[in-house]
């Protein structure tokens, strides 16, 4: 039995999810997978449940698991009714779970306009996510890859809310991906999605411009994003995350 254990704590190690998130100056606890289902009554929090600490797949990434990760029971992306309030164009600091994993790849974060309420928007169908912050490989950093930069940042990451937003009901997602694996030897993909609901407040007047499907975006055949030798990316050979152009960022107009 010791053999076992100490065999499998590497393998949790491995993984991770957010903990909790600094909205603002508003410190959210985000779904617990090991303790909140266990819980009576049942928890009311922003996060859509998904199962565990592990990634989404290749096996998974074209369905609907890719939107918000795996859920439990057999449903993915299951709407929650909580929501946290925060003003638009403030930082978010997302607290992921300690991440040790030797996992090279980018981090990225969504925004998806509800159109109303959050607790009645799926947000598996159509082109509703929008790219609002990336990092991937920056040769000019100490440690390149975004996703192993987590542990020298107290396995924090920290992005912020476009300020022109309009105020409104958000799903907020915030995504690595692993690309350890995903070479012509490995072909194994690791998402680790996770989607939190949001109230923006403020006076802003912009909405956000049409955006990427989530299942759909992330193909099978593309290797230039997903499965592709991280080795290989250097200074002269750049890495392109998937998911489109960050908005704003020459890339989606406002």
């Amino acid at each position: 039995m010791k053999s076992f254990y100490l065999t499998f704590l590497p393998l949790v190690a491995a993984h991770g999810y957010v903990q909790q998130i600094l909205l603002g100056s508003n410190l959210v606890d985000t779904w617990n997978p090991y303790k909140d289902p266990q819980k009576s009554p049942p928890v009311n929090k922003i996060s859509r449940v998904f199962k565990d600490n592990g990634p989404v797949t290749d096996g998974l990434f074209t369905t609907d698991a890719i939107t918000c990760n795996i859920g439990r029971d057999g449903k993915n992306n299951v709407p929650v009714s909580a929501t946290a309030i925060v003003p638009a164009g403030s930082t978010v600091k997302f607290l992921w779970t300690d991440w040790q994993s030797d996992h090279p790849g980018p981090i990225l974060t969504y925004l998806a306009d509800c159109k109303g309420k959050c607790s009645a928007f799926s947000g598996s169908t159509g082109k509703v996510w929008v790219k609002i912050d990336q990092a991937g490989y920056n040769a000019n950093e100490a440690v390149p890859w975004a996703s192993k930069r987590l542990p020298t940042q107290n396995s924090t990451w920290t992005v912020q809310l476009p300020s022109t937003i309009k105020s409104g009901e958000y799903v907020l997602r915030h995504e690595i991906l692993g690309l350890q694996r995903t070479n012509k030897n490995g072909s194994l993909a690791q998402f680790y999605p996770g989607c939190h609901q949001i109230t923006v407040t403020g006076s802003g007047a912009a909405e956000l411009p049409v955006g990427i499907a989530l299942p759909g975006a992330y193909q099978p055949d593309d290797k230039k994003s997903i499965f592709l030798e991280y080795r290989d990316i250097s200074a002269t050979k750049p890495y392109t995350p998937p998911g489109g152009p960050v908005w704003g960022d020459n890339g989606w107009s406002s």
